[in-house]
């Protein structure tokens, strides 16, 4: 009785061990100023895109991605690990246009994406696009989006886009 006590411990502490060691994010974050370290790590889910992170709150104050005339616009994710828990690998890239975060219904095109299983700590620059039409309405200019991503090691965080205006 003891044993098996003590076995389903250590798998229990071992699996937790696991999970938080298994952290990507995409800067510039959503209420992240400054270098983003692990703890700004979120993970997506079909209720809460952003993760724990007041939407309202820091949508106009956090950092915006430039996005061009075409659509595209470049982010850069980085990993705390390697291997597939630290994918640099983006799985899911949506956006909703208002920028309230209360749905997203934009599929965004990923053109250059990241390492699926990378062996080594690092950065990648990514590359993506919105289709064609999409109108940013959110913020106080008026003109930014927001973005949610999604690892293939289903970590991310949520990005301000920024068209011009």
């Amino acid at each position: 009785m003891f044993s098996q006590s003590l076995i389903a411990t250590v798998a229990l502490c071992l699996g937790l061990t696991l999970q938080a060691s298994a952290h990507a994010i995409i800067t510039p974050a959503l209420g992240v100023s400054g270098v983003a370290v692990r703890a700004d790590v979120q993970r997506p889910s079909a209720a809460a895109e952003c993760g724990k992170i007041d939407i309202a709150s820091n949508f106009d104050t956090s950092t915006a991605v430039p996005v061009a005339s075409d659509g595209t616009f470049t982010v850069t994710i980085t990993d705390f690990n390697g291997g597939v828990d630290g994918s640099r690998q983006i799985a899911t890239a949506i956006a909703d246009p208002t920028g309230t975060g209360a749905s997203f219904p934009v599929t965004i095109n990923i053109l250059t994406n990241g390492d699926l299983a990378p062996t080594t700590v690092g950065s990648q620059q990514l590359t993506l696009q919105l289709p064609e039409g999409t109108e940013c309405s959110g913020g106080a200019t008026a003109n930014k989006c927001l973005a949610s991503f999604t690892t293939a090691g289903k970590f991310g965080n949520c990005v301000v886009l920024e068209q011009s205006a």
